[in-house]
């Protein structure tokens, strides 16, 4: 997690060599550098580019600054970067330095009012806030950094290190994932035609129209007929509640009352033991008085029933609409000055929670929450509750329920990465009892998921990042190295890492990570460096092999791999390896290509990763 730190802060640290009190008369800092909001010993770009600055500043008796931002919901923004560079301007800065390509908007804006001020934008391009299209200004130098040749260089060591089996996990809507794989593909293919060994490659863009994988997956409710259990059972019946079904001795059932009806409240539960010759208060509740307690299931069959009384004194009511406003989901009757917590119905497919929408006066009442705590005053209240198109990527998961159940289980909806997904079984049926969750996706894979309770009817577990799914196929089919190609959703590879084996091994792209079998860094620091030694604005500089500015974190020990390896570093550097550049985002049309002109004699790619999904033509 980036540390963040506060401006106040920011604004008293002064290093290099500027040197005075707090009563100086005037600070002079000849290089600004504005992080993304993180400090500049995050570990990633921005350490990496501030002890580029500070070497080149120091050797070149410069002046130096840094300032970092504060995050508006956790973004930073362009009027946030926007203050700082009027505070690096007006302390004389002649370079300010942008690390990243979040920066794209501000290094836009501010360079045409900063016409005499050279800006520096690491790995991205000038552009403005409603057009993408690329700017390229003469008081700003751009950095881009080849991420074919980087692919190449963790394809090649991949191999090189005794790898055979190879998996590539791509972002169609990335512009760069394709020529990160395309490289690593055409390194991998290099090593194997020079060893004369023979390597497979599976390529998957996770997000693509040639992709045609199913996320979403199915969670059952099993139950079991109560003639196969050894253990003594009894049944409990839950009336105006729920919890009934059929529980071996010991166990700890959770009882919770239904919804009281309009103008009722919960007030008691009443219990009743329905073995002969064993009395009622043998039967074992934590409370008589609470709405959810639990039950201790001793050597007794009983029924357990929820009882409402009215509402005393006046009374409102908290109607939940569904999505479309006319179906009532759930509605209350709340004593006036009281107050209830109400939670959305679970999203459709696709979608995610984004509002409630409503004509009461709700005061500080967060309507972006889902759940949120409603106080009841002199009207009645109804809500409803609006969803949108997912930001982040949301899978469906359906709730079954399976032979022996009576009726439906819930919990069905569309969730995200981190949501609390509840999960309730159907009652079972008479002569059965609940066993417990069974989860496989569609193609009858574990799903990654971990339940509170895997065998009790009623239970919750976080809802996870399926897109490691793939990454988790490509392991069962028995890869042992993915290469993450620095997209968006990297994570994934590690999840899958960490659900399966730790001996397997993800190469990461971009920025240091210490999880991975190694990293072909982007070394922004070197970048930095060549950029005020020779600054150019007006067109992109790239940062290579060449420059030094990709290097990788594994240390090669045997001194022949060492000796294969700097030679085709040194090949990437003098031009005389080039691969084949890819087209931004065309993974599938990299693999066609490939395959058409039979780029490698030992090297098999697969370009459609799993043989049960469809892999579409153009």
């Amino acid at each position: 997690m980036k540390k963040i730190i506060s401006v106040l802060m920011c604004l008293t640290l002064v290093f290099g060599l500027f040197v005075g009190c707090a009563k100086s008369a005037e600070q002079n800092y000849d290089i600004v550098m504005i992080t993304d909001g993180a400090s500049i010993k995050d570990g990633g770009y921005n350490e990496s580019a501030w002890n580029g600055l500070t070497a080149y500043a120091i050797e070149n008796a410069m002046t130096y600054h840094y300032y970092q931002p504060s995050l508006e919901d956790g973004e930073l923004t362009v009027s946030g970067v926007e203050k700082y560079v009027k505070l690096a301007v007006k302390n004389g800065a002649q370079f300010i330095v942008f690390p990243g390509e979040k920066f794209s908007v501000p290094a836009y804006d501010m360079a045409m009012e900063y016409p005499d001020v050279k800006f520096i934008l690491l790995d991205g391009t000038p552009h403005s806030a409603d057009d993408l299209t690329d700017r390229y200004l003469a008081n700003v130098m751009t950095v881009k950094f080849d991420a074919t040749q980087a692919g190449y260089i963790a394809g090649y060591l991949a191999v090189l290190n005794g790898n055979t089996k190879l998996g590539y996990f791509g972002d169609a809507s990335s512009l760069t994932s394709a020529s990160y794989g395309g490289g690593y593909v055409q390194g991998a293919a290099a090593a194997a035609d020079e060893l004369g060994i023979p390597v497979t490659l599976d390529w998957a863009d996770f997000n693509s129209f040639a992709t045609d994988y199913n996320y979403d997956f199915t969670l059952k409710a099993c139950y079991k007929p109560v003639s196969e259990v050894d253990e003594e059972t009894f049944n409990i019946k839950v009336e105006n509640g729920i919890g009934t079904g059929t529980y071996t001795t010991g166990s700890n059932v959770t009882v919770t009352a239904d919804t009281a009806p309009v103008g009722q409240v919960f007030d008691h539960w009443e219990v009743k033991s329905d073995t002969e010759g064993v009395k009622d208060s043998k039967v074992n509740i934590s409370s008589k008085t609470k709405s959810s307690m639990n039950l201790l299931v001793e050597k007794c069959d009983a029924t357990i029933t929820a009882v409402y009384k009215d509402i005393e004194g006046d009374f409102k009511t908290v109607t939940v609409m569904k999505e479309d406003g006319k179906t009532v989901f759930e509605k209350y009757g709340v004593k006036v000055d009281d107050g209830i917590s109400v939670k959305a119905p679970a999203a459709d497919k696709g979608k995610v929670f984004d509002h409630w929408e409503t004509e009461a006066d709700l005061g500080d009442t967060d309507l972006t929450c889902s759940e949120i705590w409603v106080d009841v005053k002199d009207a009645d209240i109804t809500l409803t509750p609006v969803y949108a198109e997912s930001e982040n990527p949301a899978f469906y998961v359906t709730v079954e329920t399976g032979e022996g159940g009576d009726g439906a289980s819930s919990g069905s909806g569309s969730y995200v990465a981190g949501d609390t997904v509840e999960v309730a079984a159907a009652v079972p049926k008479d002569g059965y009892m609940f066993s417990h969750w069974e989860n496989v996706d569609a193609y009858g894979l574990g799903t990654g998921i971990s339940m509170e309770n895997e065998f009790y009817w009623n239970t919750t577990f976080e809802m996870v990042d399926r897109y490691s799914s793939i990454c988790e196929t490509m392991f069962n089919k028995g890869v042992t190295t993915i290469f993450d190609g620095g997209n968006a959703s990297k994570d994934s590879a590690y999840s899958a890492k960490w659900n399966y084996d730790f001996d397997l091994n993800v190469i990461s792209a971009g920025e240091n990570n210490k999880d991975s079998y190694f990293t072909v860094v982007n070394d922004y620091g070197e970048a930095v460096k060549d950029c005020l030694e020779n600054f150019q604005g007006g067109f992109p500089s790239l940062a290579n092999c060449s420059t030094k500015g990709i290097y990788v974190t594994y240390n090669i020990e045997n001194e022949e791999l060492k000796a294969k390896f700097d030679s085709v570093y040194e090949g990437l550097a003098s031009g005389n390896i080039a691969p084949v550049q890819t087209q931004n985002g065309a993974g599938y049309l990299f693999c066609k290509y490939f395959e058409e002109h039979k780029m490698s004699k030992c090297l098999t790619l697969n370009g459609w990763f799993l043989e049960t999904v469809e892999f579409k033509t153009l």
